[in-house]
């Protein structure tokens, strides 16, 4: 108990006095917040997420990002300007007769340097133009059919062993691995899970995460207590 007040006593020193943690299995470096232009460039950061745009402020990419041993990983949810016209599009969306496929949306890595108001970005090196790093989030543009959300769990709970990839909403991982013993991964981090009360519960190291759940076909949604969906697709 007392091994658990320690641990809980310095969490909460480091959100009240805004230090930056060394993670381990991936969190969001803060102190990167802010908006950040390299010549033509630029990148906005605001505590997990991140607009990448020209330096007009005409954006190309929206998303997540988690940090770990001076890497950013970006998971981008929305691309700007695919198409003919000029707005946002999701995964899975459909452009024409054609669903824009994970391929546009893959995660990636970049490594970084942070010293003051200069961001070094693989070998780029962005200036600090305001600390604000806010932006107005992308929507669906109404093309995909979102999901209503559920008031009990349905579906078969064998089916929930597998790959999963990210398709609707703002989830926590964009890749999820179950295991048939309890375990599995989120985005490479080791998570536990479990199905109780009617509930689909995930242990992961840094949050956890409950929701109803109704699974159909290859798919799985999840309504958290919010009512916010969010839906996975076996791989």
């Amino acid at each position: 108990m007392k091994n658990k007040k320690t641990v809980l006593w310095f969490a909460l020193m480091v959100l009240a006095l805004g230090m930056t943690v060394v993670c381990v299995n991936g969190c969001v470096d803060r102190s990167i917040n802010g908006t950040w232009d390299y010549h033509n460039e630029q990148f906005k950061f605001d505590s997990g997420n991140f607009e990448r745009s020209n330096s007009a402020g005409y954006p190309s990419i929206q998303g997540t990002y988690t940090t770990k041993n001076n890497e950013i990983k970006l998971y981008p949810k929305f691309r700007f300007g695919i198409g003919l016209d000029s707005r946002w599009y999701s995964k899975n969306e459909k452009v024409g007769n054609e669903r824009l496929n994970s391929a546009y949306f893959n995660p990636s890595s970049v490594k970084y340097t942070h010293n003051g108001n200069m961001l070094t970005i693989d070998s780029k090196v962005y200036i600090l133009v305001s600390p604000d790093g806010k932006f107005t989030k992308a929507k669906a543009s109404g093309n995909t059919k979102e999901s209503v959300p559920a008031k009990k769990s349905s579906g078969s709970v064998s089916s929930f062993s597998g790959r999963w990839q990210l398709v609707e909403g703002r989830g926590d991982a964009e890749d999820v691995e179950l295991f048939k013993d309890g375990t599995g991964t989120a985005d490479g981090n080791g998570i536990t899970w479990k199905i109780e009360n009617g509930r689909f519960h995930i242990l992961h190291p840094f949050y956890t995460f409950s929701a109803i759940y109704n699974v159909k076909g290859s798919t799985i949604t999840f309504t958290k207590d919010d009512g916010t969906v969010i839906k996975y697709q076996k791989k």
